[in-house]
This record gives structure tokens, sequence and C-alpha cells, in this order.
């Protein structure tokens, strides 16, 4: 008797799954995704398709429509229709079949549709868990299952606890155990953090994503023109590339080197200081050896651009919570942050960058990493010290002698995307 309502549950439970149907959560054109041009498939007649790139992990899938090839990589399909095509039905073994239609695919265009699978039906007592993430597209894996490719989510699902992964691409995966409760729903939030982003006995750095673009590097301030420091604008064209979202603490700088050279010291969450430009080298190095990453500093141009949030401001004001005016450094993670979320550009200490120093170039550079020789490294940023505004703003630059130091000077990371 046992076994006939164990089988008399499975075939209940395969047929409340069936009877659910896929949802579509988006499904539109990315323009910055260049998968099509990259990896490109045509028609017979030798006309460029576009690519659907399906958040939907179900590899026995299959799909009816104009299409030219479907391939399962990666927790995704990828699917080349037509130039034309306008629908497609998704047809699986567990759920009913989905059509979907949209405008007619463009060649050459990579297109991101997100599915959501229903969860199978379960006829026990459930709770809740919302799971929110600072990203919208985000994969979100539930006990090992893809359940959305979209945040917030809500999973409803048995009490106990419950392992929640979230994945993205070009972020580190990010995983949480949780405990649902009978009849009540509780939330779970998460933080995806670029690539790069890594914890060091305990003590964290985060890495901001900055994507790549076009900006005046530079500026016309009528303070500035009798300065040959800034008084060359000129269009600046930088790729990817990834920034500390705060500069180096002196709690990180003694994990990896032993020792602390900061003279205001007593609080490891301030910024390290008092360290040459040598010496930033020797700590960079010897943290990818720990740590088996690429770490650099910043070019003085990829500061600029992360500094103005990409370009999008004048660089004339610094943001709110800057510290400046006062006697000593702040923590790295209390000072002001712009648009982007990088925190102390502008005050708490001064930041070297990799570029020797020298004038501006009056032509269109492609990521630039200034003059080949010289004899002062650039400084960007302000510093606590600072006793006005102008060594705040982003396009004022400053320099020192890489062999020398200041307690006014530290610096952040950056990385290759």
């Amino acid at each position: 008797m046992k076994k006939v309502l164990i089988a008399a549950f499975a075939v209940l439970l395969s047929f409340s799954a069936f009877a659910q149907e896929l949802k579509v959560l988006e499904f539109r054109a990315d323009m910055t995704m260049t998968d099509a041009v990259k990896y490109p498939k045509e028609d017979a007649n030798g006309v460029r398709c576009g690519l659907v790139r399906m958040g939907l992990v179900i590899p026995d899938a299959q799909f009816e429509g104009d299409i030219i090839s479907s391939e399962y990589k990666d927790g995704e399909w990828w699917i080349y229709l037509m130039k034309g095509a306008n629908w497609i039905t998704i047809k699986t073994k567990r759920y009913l079949p989905l059509r979907h239609e949209f405008d007619p695919i463009e060649s050459n265009v990579t297109y991101v549709m997100n599915i959501e699978k229903p969860q199978i039906a379960y006829d026990g007592p459930t709770g809740t868990v919302k799971i929110e993430c600072n990203m919208k597209d985000v994969d979100v894996y539930v006990d090992g299952e893809k359940m959305s490719s979209v945040a917030p989510y809500d999973y409803k699902g048995p009490e106990g606890k419950h392992d929640i992964e979230l994945r993205a691409k070009g972020y580190n995966d990010e995983r949480q155990t949780v405990e649902i409760q009978l009849n009540k729903k509780i939330t779970c939030s998460m933080t995806m953090h670029a690539a790069g982003t890594f914890s060091l006995d305990g003590i964290s750095y985060e890495m901001i994503k900055v994507a790549g673009g076009t900006f005046t590097m530079g500026t016309t301030d009528v303070l500035n023109k009798a300065n040959f420091n800034v008084a060359t604008p000129h269009d600046v064209v930088l790729r990817n590339y990834s920034i500390g979202a705060t500069e180096v603490s002196q709690a990180l700088w003694e994990k990896v080197m032993g020792s602390n050279p900061s003279v205001y010291q007593g609080e490891p969450n301030r910024p390290v200081e008092n360290v040459t430009y040598d010496d930033c080298l020797e700590f960079i190095k010897r943290l990818n050896a720990r740590c088996g990453t690429h770490f650099r500093l910043p070019t003085e141009a990829e500061w600029e651009f992360a500094a103005r949030a990409r370009g999008t401001n004048d660089g004339q004001k610094a943001p709110k919570g800057a510290i400046y005016k006062t006697n000593t450094p702040g923590f790295v993670s209390a000072c002001g942050e712009n648009a982007l979320k990088i925190k102390g550009m502008a005050g708490n200490v001064a930041e070297w960058c990799s570029d020797w120093f020298g004038y501006y170039p009056t032509e269109r550079s492609i990521s630039p990493s200034g003059p080949d020789t010289g004899w002062h490294r650039v400084i960007r940023g302000g510093s606590y010290d600072s006793q006005g505004d102008y060594p705040l703003r982003a396009t004022t630059r400053s320099h020192m002698d890489p062999n020398d130091s200041s307690p006014t000077v530290g610096f952040r990371l950056a990385m290759d995307d």
C-alpha cells in the first residue's frame, strides 16, 4: 500500500509540473553584447542571423521557428534565428509549450531572453524567501537548480535550510544559506561583487567594473588655463577595466606586507599612507603572487574617467562626504562616493597613478599610459590636508618623486577586464 501511495504522489507531482507553463521575464536586444558578430551564422541565402541567448536551464528543450541552429552551453541556450523571425516556441518534457512573439529579428544583433521555470508543485506546508540583489540581470539558483535569470525572485519551498547562489558574468559567485519558516516570508539580500573582488584572511577589497568609453580628459576651467598640468582637453578612449571601490586600507597592507608604514595608525580601516611608488608596486607584486590575481595601479586616464563617473560630469565638484580640511585621514569605507559607488576619489588621501607626469597630448589617444620617461609620477585626488576644493577636483593633477612618500598619499588598485 505504501508503494502505491508513493507512486501516486510521483504521478501527481509530474502532472502538476507539466500543467505549468514557462514564463518569459524579458526579451530585449542588448547592443553591448557582440556575440552575434563574433560568432556569426548565416541562413541559406548568406544573410547573417540574429542570436538569442536564452536563460533556460533545460538541456533537452526543443525549439520551433525560423531557427538556423541551437546549442546549449553553460546553463543557457544560444539560438540563431533568421533575419525577420518574430516568434519562437519552446517545448519541454515537463512544462506546457510556450510560444513567444517579438519584433522582427535583425542581423548581427544579440538578444537576451530570460525564462522563469515554475517550481514543481509541493503539497506540503511552505514558506517564502524573497531573494534580492544589487543587480537585476543575475542567475538565481536554489539548492543547485536555476530558478530565474532576474532578481528579485520569490522562492516558495518547504521549511528548513536552503542554499541560495547568484551568478553573473564578470562577477564573483555569491552564496548564502537561509532557513525557510512555515507560512512566513523572509528576505535574503545579496550583493554581487565584480570579478577581482577578494578576501584575504578576512580582509575584503571590492572592485568596481567600469565600462569603457570616450571622454574629454582635462578642463578649460579658468583657474586651470595658466596651469599646464590640466590646460589641454583631449579625447581619450578607454577599454573596460575595474578599479578599487576604496583606497587600500592599512589592514590589507599589513596582511600582505607584515608591517605598516602609515603615520596615522591605530585604525586599520584608514587608508595606508606614507608609501612610495615602488612600495605600492611591491605590495601589488606580493598580493598577486599570494592570490593569483592581476592587480596594478590605475593609469591617470582610468583614474579621472572613474572619478568623473565615466566622464558624465565635468569633474569640477567634489562629491558629498569628501574628507578634507582636517588633520587625519578617515576610514576608507566612510568617504563620499560618486555615481559609480567609488569612494574617496576626492580627499582622504591623494593616490598614486602609474603614469609618468608630463604634458597632455593634443590628439585623441586610446588607453594612454602617459610618457615613456619622466622625473615624477602622477598623483590624483587631493587629501584630508587640502584646504580648498580645487585639489579635490577630478581634473586637477599633481605629481611626486616616486622615491618620496607622504602621510597624505596612498593608492587604490585597478585591473584589466
